[in-house]
């Protein structure tokens, strides 16, 4: 067949011709080009128009549906720009208005911001010292920190950081300590000294301690108001934390490590010396002073011992004991004192309990510490035979008394052999006797 001037193709070139899918239907579904039938023919004349306009068409489409949140972002942040701008050139009157506005809503935006960081913020506390008491003030160290989000920036102005008690309607703080200007940015540690703070509300300061002292866990509240500087920007900031911390849970693990007798007693009266362990489960230091104890058995009275420049730092504190055994009332009341500590002597030991007496520092007592150790009783498990063994060793080294074998030997015995039906006889007059001016 010979080719036709006023045609393009050959009639039957395309004829079996392999399409790409969609490269010759529009989006009726509808072969492209013109089709006309040619004079003698049966077969159709088709003019194919290539597809390149609608392939670029669908691209875009699917270009914008994958990234059209980061146009919408984009074209808001081009609104909020330039329209001010543009409000303002074209409608100088309205303007003013509208910048007004926007200025306004910064204003109430940025502190919201800047205060839902500082709420949403943790204030923990790494340590804390309470040292140098005096009647009516402490020195108080604290170290914490305050952690904000990655990028910001945040100077604050200094303030006062008052420590207040939740449970009470006052809004008096008991303690405020100053806080210089600090430059936060990611985690910002804090040391806060304060010398010589006064103790605002000692009844609150006492009820906070004694939470401290007879809890496992306990509130530490505390409060400050400052004008934070986001660069150019100024927001006041509140700080409003009730901080969880471990407790001293009753110097819970109390024990008397060691203990013997003094014979013959010190100038001083002292006649019992020893070691004994104080935990403190918090992260606080206390400096207390000379503590003074009154050491009971099953509510007698028995005795004093005093723990000399006591600071109770985190962890187990081994401190020395010195004090006097009250004699008389052993002697007079070692009946009672052995029936009541029947079941203890049979697993060799005596229960010792001891409570605060008072507290002095510095020649001067501490009211606030009294208040609280005063109400606070120790109990322990003394070995007998760890207090035998000691005053042995004491008296072998003072003593060349005849009678200290026999006495010894006499008290052993008893406590050796104490069972349901064991005679205390023995035992009494073996203590009788190194309280007589002939014994030991």
């Amino acid at each position: 067949m010979t080719r036709n001037e006023n045609q393009s193709y050959i009639t039957g070139a395309n004829r079996n011709a392999s399409y790409r899918k969609g490269d010759t239907e529009d989006c009726s579904g509808k072969i492209a080009g013109d089709l006309s039938n040619k004079e003698g023919h049966g077969e159709s004349y088709a003019t194919l128009i290539r597809p390149t306009t609608y392939d670029k068409k669908r691209q875009i489409q699917k270009h914008f549906r994958r990234f059209w949140c980061c146009y919408l972002v984009a074209g808001i942040v081009f609104l909020a720009i330039f329209l001010p701008i543009l409000a303002y050139s074209c409608y100088s009157k309205y303007s003013k208005i509208y910048l007004c506005c926007i200025t306004e809503s910064f204003l109430v935006i940025i502190p919201a911001i800047a205060q839902r960081i500082v709420e949403n913020t943790a204030l923990p506390v790494y340590s804390a010292e309470i040292l140098d008491p005096k009647e009516g003030s402490v020195s108080f160290t604290l170290q914490t920190s305050l952690k904000i989000p990655a990028g910001i920036r945040v100077r604050t102005n200094p303030f006062n950081l008052s420590l207040v008690d939740r449970n009470v309607k006052s809004t008096q703080p008991y303690l405020s300590a100053y806080l210089p200007s600090y430059s936060l940015h990611g985690t910002t540690h804090m040391k806060i000294t304060q010398n010589n703070t006064s103790i605002l509300n000692e009844a609150e300061f006492v009820q906070t301690l004694s939470e401290a002292v007879f809890n496992e866990k306990f509130t530490l509240s505390a409060k400050g108001s400052t004008l934070g500087h986001l660069g150019a920007l100024k927001a006041h900031i509140t700080l409003d934390k009730d901080i969880k911390l471990d407790g001293l849970d009753k110097l819970k693990g109390f024990a008397i490590d060691s203990a013997q007798l003094v014979i013959p007693k010190e100038d001083d009266g002292t006649n019992f010396v020893g070691t004994a362990t104080l935990p403190n489960h918090s992260v606080f230091t206390f400096a207390l002073g000379n503590v003074t104890l009154n050491l009971q058995s099953f509510n007698l009275d028995i005795g004093q011992a005093t723990i000399l420049n006591a600071v109770l730092k985190p962890g187990n504190n081994t401190v020395s004991l010195r004090g006097k055994l009250y004699i008389d009332t052993l002697v007079d009341n070692i009946s009672e004192i052995v029936s009541s500590q029947r079941e203890s002597l049979l697993n060799g030991t005596v229960q010792l309990s001891a409570s605060g007496n008072s507290t002095i520092y510095n020649g001067v007592h501490i009211p606030y510490y009294e208040k609280v150790l005063n109400n606070l009783t120790l109990t322990t498990q003394v070995p007998i035979l760890e207090v035998l063994t000691g005053t042995l060793e004491g008296l072998l080294n003072q003593s060349n008394n005849s009678t200290l074998a026999s006495i010894v030997q006499n008290i052993t015995e008893v406590l050796g052999n104490v069972d349901k039906s064991t005679d205390f006889t023995r035992l009494a007059q073996s203590l009788v006797s190194l309280h007589e001016p002939g014994g030991i």
